[in-house]
């Protein structure tokens, strides 16, 4: 079953994760948010122990239900690679009696290389958006 995606100002239009990609915005614009929302099929036990390309993976294919596996784990391959100055992507610090999730590795040192590294693979590696995403990128001097 595709999981779909409505906007907050309008829940009776629906679009499935790829559409909502390639859009940004609603044409009402409003934000895409998942009609639902999916369980994970495994415990945070079991996080726990995954790579993050693992963790990525698991739970990104409860919600872009429209990428087969294959495109999902090129794109997270392509993301969360040596662009970032540590294995693990995002580690866990423990500082006195509190834990930190470092977002921090990335090539520009901001949380926001965690969701922008793999956004662009994302419109490119769909059917339905990788002619688009293509032009974008090229418009903007991407390669």
């Amino acid at each position: 079953m595709n999981l779909l995606y409505k906007s907050t100002r309008d829940a009776e239009k629906t679009v499935t994760a790829s559409q909502a990609i390639l859009k940004g915005l609603a044409d009402d614009g409003g934000l895409f948010v998942p009609v639902s929302i999916p369980k994970l099929p495994v415990s945070l036990g079991e996080l726990k122990e995954m790579s993050y390309q693992e963790i990525a993976y698991t739970v990104m294919k409860e919600f872009l239900t429209d990428f087969t596996e294959e495109e999902l784990k090129s794109c997270i391959a392509k993301a969360y690679d040596s662009k970032f100055d540590t294995e693990e992507i995002a580690p866990l610090a423990k500082v006195e009696d509190a834990y930190y999730l470092e977002l921090f590795h990335g090539a520009t040192i901001a949380f926001k290389d965690m969701a922008l590294s793999i956004l662009a693979d994302f419109g490119t590696n769909h059917p339905e958006t990788s002619s688009s995403a293509t032009a974008c990128k090229e418009e903007s001097g991407e390669e």
